[in-house]
C-alpha cells in the first residue's frame, strides 16, 4: 500500500512537471510570435517611412529638374535677342542650373540612402528581437552563445547598413562636382 502510495505521489509530481514545461513552452511560442508580430509592425513602419521620405525627395528632384529646364529655356532665349553678349550669360545660367540640379540630386541620393539605412536598422533590429526571443526558448546553457550569435549578426548588419550610407553619401559629394 505504502509503494502504491509512493508511486501514485512521484506520478502526480511529474505530470504537473511536464504541465508547466508545456505551458513554459507555449509561452515562450507566444512570446516569439508577438515578438514576430511586432519586427513586422515595426519594418512595415519603416519602409513606410522611408518611402515617404523617398516620394518627397523624388518629389524635390523633378521640381528641380524642371525649374533648371525653365531657368535653361530662359537664358536660350535671352541669347538668341543678344547673341554676342548674351552667349557668355547663358553658358553660365546654364552651369548654374546644373549645379542646382546636382545639388538637389545629392540631397535625394543622401535622403534615399538613410532611409534605406534606417530600413536596414529597423529590419536588423527586428531580427535581433526574433532570434532573442528563440534563445531563450532554448535550454538554459545555449542561451548565452545564442545571444551572442544573434547580436554579432545584428551588429554586422548594422555595419553593413552603415557601410552602404557612407558609400551613397560618397557618391551623392560626386554628384555635388
Amino acid at each position: 500500500m505504502k509503494n502504491l502510495m509512493l508511486v501514485s505521489m512521484i506520478a502526480l509530481t511529474l505530470g504537473l512537471g511536464a504541465c508547466s514545461q508545456q505551458d513554459s513552452a507555449v509561452e515562450a511560442q507566444r512570446h516569439v510570435e508577438q515578438a514576430r508580430q511586432q519586427a513586422a509592425e515595426d519594418l512595415a513602419k519603416a519602409q513606410q517611412e522611408a518611402s515617404a521620405q523617398a516620394a518627397e525627395a523624388q518629389r524635390k528632384l523633378d521640381a528641380a529638374r524642371e525649374e533648371a529646364r525653365a531657368d535653361v529655356a530662359k537664358a536660350d532665349t535671352e541669347a538668341n535677342e543678344k547673341i554676342n553678349s548674351a552667349t557668355g550669360d547663358a553658358l553660365d545660367a546654364a552651369k548654374e542650373a546644373r549645379s542646382d540640379v546636382a545639388e538637389v540630386e545629392a540631397d535625394a541620393i543622401n535622403t534615399q540612402a538613410k532611409a534605406d539605412y534606417d530600413v536596414a536598422v529597423a529590419k536588423a533590429d527586428a531580427e535581433l528581437k526574433v532570434a532573442v526571443e528563440r534563445c531563450e526558448t532554448m535550454d538554459s546553457a545555449k542561451v548565452g552563445p545564442c545571444k551572442d550569435q544573434a547580436n554579432a549578426a545584428h551588429d554586422i548588419a548594422k555595419q553593413n547598413a552603415k557601410r552602404a550610407l557612407d558609400d551613397a553619401q560618397a557618391a551623392a559629394e560626386d554628384a555635388k562636382r
